[in-house]
């Protein structure tokens, strides 16, 4: 047991030599802090800690992932605390110093998943607590997260680097040129194949108090399994407008799931707690954080308005989003789900501003990661049941049910089947107990496609999902979807900017980051 300790004292001590590096430095750990190749890895142990490594770099990409998906979409506006960064890509007038230019978070990821990809096989095979199977398992779990930090720097920045080997040298760092987008997706889906290939369907973890294993339920959707591959391969595929085969992997999804959404009138306990046992096959893969285990989300921070609570009010619900969650706001909100939102909208996706949050025509806040139940319009003050100051510790889903649902609706909409494509669009209206969709068979592809981008706003707003929802559907040769989304959002001083800036596909991807260019002259 010592010296598993001791190998677990060191691994950490390597993985935040990785997580607090410099962008100069994110491979250089002190050669104190590496154990020789000839002693590592030995069993189990090195690997499970190992895996955790690269599962702990999820949470430092939440920040980026959130801003970078939501501030340059349709669904969030500059808050007043938005600072310049902020600006620049709300504007799209982003600059090589933008602070989220900088990829080394994505990069972090890759390199742990990497590591894990190279070691974990060196890895002596134990028919009690490491068996093949699970050796292999632990490698196709890397290989998502690598695809999974790949396609987000593509999404992002078109072309980067591919770097495919663990580093743990500065010496040894390759400072390659940007590999084209399509290459990296060549290396994402067969990936991804072999994944789905060598993940289980759930995880078994290791008890805590007595010999053995057991499958957990809980920790399966904070790490990688069959369904969470199948989402990201159907994502890919409709990026590359393979629709067969993103059809193909939802309709695998659905048969690993084995289960539908969670309660109907239930949708705001998916961001809640972890072990919520009402949300059945809802949550598939999120990031979650422990207060006193100091991992603290960034989105409090961001969507607050609270200073007593450590919000800056940086970024805030846009009003075409209220809008399209209720129409009448803010004169009113009713409980009429044909015209509002009941479970999606005002109390849900966003609420008032503090201290009471109720109060209709107060500063709105995204309230999916500030509070601890729903909040109900009244023209009293009501104590909120809101998270307790700096106690941000609110899930960050990557993939869950609706998202894959609507995605095999994108799918089977672009392959003709209109019909199968609105039955999983009202798959995800009916859990938030909403009416059928306002599309049918005879409307046309763009028609249903225009309410599957609206139906992925409401479900999933927030989410930091929307910037790359709209790339999507614009890449299908209708710019003007995207731009016109933005200019929705947008003061109407910046409308001429936006539209002759976004109708560029070239100017829907963010420039290298000026450092980055410096340390490498390849890029």
């Amino acid at each position: 047991m010592k010296l598993h300790i001791n190998k677990l004292l060191i691994f950490v001590a390597f993985v935040l030599a990785l997580a607090t590096a410099s962008c100069k430095k994110i491979l250089d750990p002190d050669p104190k802090d590496v154990i020789p190749a000839d002693e590592f890895p030995k069993d189990f142990w090195d690997a499970e800690f190992m895996l955790r490594g690269a599962y702990q770099a999820l949470q430092p990409i939440v920040e980026y992932r959130f801003i970078l998906g939501e501030m340059r979409a349709d669904w969030v506006k500059p808050g007043p605390g938005a600072d310049k960064d902020l600006l620049e890509l709300a504007n799209h007038s982003v600059t090589p110093g933008n602070r989220f230019t900088n990829w080394k978070v994505f990069y972090d990821l890759i390199n742990r998943a990497n590591y894990v990809i190279e070691n974990v096989p060196r890895v002596p095979a134990d028919a009690n607590n490491f068996s093949q199977f699970e050796k292999n398992q632990y490698v196709g779990e890397a290989r998502f997260l690598r695809s999974w930090a790949y396609f987000n720097l593509v999404m992002n920045f078109d072309s980067v680097p591919l770097v495919l080997t663990a580093t743990d040298n500065i010496s040894k760092v390759p400072y390659l040129s940007a590999t084209p987008q399509e290459v990296i997706l060549d290396t994402i889906e067969a990936d991804l194949i072999n994944a789905l290939a060598t993940t289980d369907i759930m995880v078994s973890v290791p008890n805590s108090f007595e010999v053995g294993k057991r499958v957990s339920e809980e920790q399966s959707r904070l790490r990688v399994t069959k369904k969470t591959v199948c989402a990201l391969q159907a994502e890919v595929y409709l990026w590359r407008g393979k629709y067969a085969q993103a059809a193909a992997a939802c309709s695998t999804y659905e048969t690993v799931n084995g289960a539908g959404p969670g309660n109907r009138g239930d949708w705001f306990s998916m961001y809640l707690g972890v072990s919520n046992q009402n949300l059945f096959g809802e949550p598939m893969f999120f990031v979650a954080f422990n207060f006193l285990g100091r991992e603290i989300s960034p989105l409090m921070k961001y969507t607050s308005n609270d200073p007593a609570s450590g919000g800056l009010y940086m970024v805030a619900p846009s009003d075409s989003a209220i809008k399209t969650y209720n129409p009448n706001y803010p004169n009113s909100v009713s409980t009429n789900n044909a015209i509002d939102e009941i479970d999606r909208g005002f109390g849900r996706s966003y609420a008032g501003s503090a201290p009471y949050y109720n109060r209709l025509k107060s500063s709105p806040v995204i309230w999916k990661y500030l509070g601890l139940g729903t909040v109900t319009p009244s023209t009293i003050d009501v104590p909120p049941n809101v998270r307790a100051p700096y106690q941000s510790e609110a899930k960050y889903h990557i993939y869950r049910f609706a998202d894959v649902y609507l995605l095999w609706a994108e799918a089977l909409n672009r392959l003709g089947d209109k019909t199968n494509a609105i039955a999983r669009i009202n798959a995800v209206r009916d859990r938030a107990r909403m009416p059928a969709p306002a599309v049918t068979v005879n409307s046309t592809t763009e028609q249903i496609e225009d309410y599957i981008l609206r139906e992925r706003g409401l479900e999933l707003g927030f989410e930091g999902r929307r910037w790359y929802d709209l790339m999507r559907f614009a890449r299908r040769g209708r710019p003007e979807l995207l731009v016109n989304a933005v200019k929705k959002r947008a003061p109407l001083p910046l409308h001429a900017h936006i539209e002759s800036t976004l109708i560029n596909p070239k100017n829907w991807y963010l420039p290298y980051n000026a450092e980055e260019k410096r340390l490498n002259p390849n890029l």
